[in-house]
């Protein structure tokens, strides 16, 4: 498995989509979701390839719930051709984090989206999220742990 990043615009999400995907994952009701599709396929594309969704962009999903819908609506809020994560890397930074002790949030995970007992993830290995404010802190984070354990290395 492979960590994926993206820059994200979370201002735009919050604003246009981030109600009716939680309100989709909380009902299973997909209707809202799939007009959104309908009403923005030109700023949309296939999250998997990047590639613009075409009109029968719906042949696309593989199941029809509102993680897959979701997960298209998304790519109105970034680029999926533009992945910046830790790919296989993560594995090392996440050993790292764990050998320091508790953590509130994962610099390199962040927050779900959608109700706890149906929290948004379109691939089932988990899809978080963060605001650039929490981005900056995370990397902060990381930038300082990754200090601490160089110097505990050489002493």
């Amino acid at each position: 498995m492979e960590h994926k990043a993206f820059i994200f615009d979370y201002e735009s999400f919050e604003q246009e989509l981030r109600m009716t995907l939680e309100v989709a994952l909380t009902t299973g009701d997909c209707d809202a979701l799939l007009s959104f599709i309908s009403n923005n396929k030109e700023s949309l594309s296939d999250p998997y390839e990047g590639e613009p969704l075409d009109d029968d962009c719906k042949r696309m999903i593989e199941i029809e719930d509102a993680h897959q819908y979701g997960d298209f609506s998304l790519t109105r809020n970034y680029s999926p051709q533009k992945d910046i994560g830790l790919g296989s890397s993560w594995n090392v930074v996440q050993e790292l984090l764990a050998s320091l002790g508790e953590i509130p949030i994962s610099p390199i995970r962040g927050l779900t989206i959608g109700p706890a007992s149906e929290p948004f993830d379109p691939g089932k290995a988990g899809s978080y999220f963060q605001i650039a404010e929490r981005v900056q802190e995370s990397l902060a984070s990381l930038e300082m742990h990754s200090k601490n354990a160089s110097e505990r290395r050489t002493k």
